[in-house]
């Protein structure tokens, strides 16, 4: 559930195809809501904790302490002897509700959610019982029921600083940024040692301040698991070297302000898909990279790194979704890229040594493209850039190229342009896109928009609850590093995103890794194979996605 955490989710390459017929079909519910700005409220600290047992109230200290330090498996047996030690229950709840939060940390699911309920029970008008289930529904993808839980206690003026940090991750996951500072801000000011208010406040700091924070956490060395260190170490090489090089700032310094550029389709078979790719030149060199809505950034192959005469900034690890583990790589500077008509400066990228892993020149997420509506048009081959509508009352901004780690956005509320009012409104997690997805009758799940990835694919969790899976061992699902050689598929499944619906079979793949890293459940990928049958147009700035099918396009 850490904010610094980033997914190296470079795309999926699976082996089965579906058949495709899409049925128009009403709005799907919306699954934002407009933050109250004027509630944002800094309420009392935490609640107090009535006269109970010193035994518990140091049990429960002590694991206070341990999980400031992040030391979550200590803390969670402090928090669960706390709990059941004969004492007050006001003190049990809050033993139950900060073990819920350790055990969340832990990746235990079950054992969150069972905890968060014991909360409740023992004081169930206490914001921090309601807060730790909300923190638990916002793991298990039920977001929008964790922001009907935590808005009423925001207003109350009764939250502590959990109240505020949980409501701004959903204010982050909604793009009202300008809200989740604030929150953030009150939750720092209240509980400026809980390790989850600190890195999640990073984001919203000045380069500077970045920077120190970042360096602070490596010095602390408290990981839960070592695939943290690498985008960490990656955050801070990069930062460092803009405040060695105060120029390198990735800019455009084109005249043109958007263009189209064609998608080359790459062959699985001869029948098959497997991606799309752009021509872009590093340093001159030109590079062939696929495009990717799964994957973050741009990366390269050494040998086009080595091509383009790149400056490696530091040496780092890049994690994929195979079995192996990760593959050396590093971040590099570019002095130019250039993308159709469109020329940058100053940008950073990610190389990556494994030649046998990186089968193409590299990767490019579309999330770089940030700053552009992006139109994937697949049936005419083509990626069109154009300018996002400005805000209210406000100069059209310079477009820039989001190539860096931990990029931010601008501070503002989300607002959904007058023109995009028929477009559908997702989640965003860093470089990842989250469409609520209905699978048969199951309630709607979140899904990851992922051209990387060749089929649509789904959590065994998520597949048992609306149909049933089996084993099959053809199946192969090439990940970045190395093959996932365990597959299962899912039963008849009615897919329902968007206006749209879709049958078919579904593979069945383990996304634990991937949920663990976002800190939401992510219950299956749209993959290539559906998507490549529609024009998508994305606005990663407003978290608003279009899919347009029209039958008498070529497809």
């Amino acid at each position: 559930m850490k904010s610094l955490r980033t997914a190296s989710l470079l795309g999926f390459l699976g082996i089965l195809s579906l058949g495709l017929s899409f049925v128009p079909l009403s709005r799907s519910q919306d699954p934002q809501a407009k933050p109250d700005t004027a509630a944002i409220t800094i309420a009392s600290a935490t609640a107090k904790v009535e006269a109970a047992a010193p035994a518990g109230i140091q049990y429960y200290l002590d694991g206070l302490k341990l999980f400031r330090e992040e030391k979550f498996s200590a803390a969670a047996t402090d928090f669960e002897t706390a709990a059941n030690t004969e004492t007050a229950a006001l003190l049990r709840s809050h033993a139950y509700a900060w073990l819920a939060r350790a055990e969340l940390h832990l990746h235990n699911l079950p054992a969150a959610e069972s905890a968060a309920e014991r909360a409740l029970e023992n004081t169930r008008d206490a914001s921090n019982a309601q807060t730790a289930m909300a923190e638990v529904y916002f793991r298990e993808g039920r977001i929008a029921e964790a922001q009907q839980i935590l808005q009423p206690l925001v207003k109350s003026q009764a939250a502590g600083s959990r109240t505020f940090f949980a409501l701004a991750k959903i204010y982050l996951a909604t793009g009202n940024y300008k809200a989740a500072k604030a929150l953030l801000e009150a939750a720092h000011k209240m509980d400026p040692k809980d390790p989850d208010v600190k890195e999640g406040r990073v984001w919203s700091l000045t380069r500077e301040e970045r920077l120190q924070e970042l360096k602070k956490r490596m010095e602390d060395g408290n990981f839960e698991e070592q695939e943290e260190k690498a985008p960490l170490t990656d955050m801070i090489a990069v930062l460092e070297d803009r405040q060695e090089h105060q120029n390198r700032t990735c800019k455009l310094v084109s005249n043109v302000t958007k263009t189209e550029i064609k998608l080359s389709p790459l062959p699985y078979d001869a029948k098959h898909i497997r991606g799309y790719s752009l021509s872009v030149k590093v340093n001159g060199a030109l590079a062939s990279l696929v495009l990717d809505s799964g994957a973050g950034g741009i990366l390269v192959s050494s040998k086009i790194a080595e091509k383009a005469g790149l400056s490696k900034i530091a040496d780092s690890l890049v994690h994929g979704v195979g079995d192996a583990g990760p593959a050396k790589g590093y971040p590099a500077f570019v002095e130019k890229l250039k993308i159709g008509d469109l020329e940058f400066e100053n940008c950073y990228v990610q190389v990556i040594d494994n030649r046998k892993a990186l089968e193409d020149d590299g990767l490019i997420g579309t999330n770089v493209f940030e700053n552009y509506l992006i139109d994937l048009d697949f049936p005419e081959g083509k990626l069109r850039l154009s300018q996002l509508p400005s805000y209210p009352n406000e100069l059209r901004a310079q477009p820039s190229l989001n190539s860096e780690p931990n990029s931010t956005s601008h501070l503002h509320n989300n607002w959904t342009p007058p023109e995009f009012a028929d477009f559908e409104k997702v989640y965003r997690f860093g470089h990842m896109l989250l469409l609520p997805v209905g699978l048969n009758k199951a309630p709607a799940q979140l899904f990851l928009l992922d051209t990387g990835a060749f089929d649509n694919s789904v959590s065994p969790a998520a597949a048992k609850e609306a149909s049933k899976i089996s084993r099959d061992s053809d199946i192969r699902v090439k990940g970045l590093i190395e093959e996932v050689t365990t597959g299962f598929t899912s039963g008849n499944m009615l897919l329902t995103f968007g206006h749209f619906q879709q049958r078919g079979d579904l593979v069945a793949l383990d996304m634990s890794r991937i949920s663990n890293s976002v800190g939401t459940e992510v219950s299956g990928t749209l993959g290539l194979a559906m998507l490549e049958h529609f024009e998508i147009k994305l606005d990663y700035r407003d978290n608003l996605v279009q899919f347009r099918y029209e039958v008498n396009r070529i497809h």
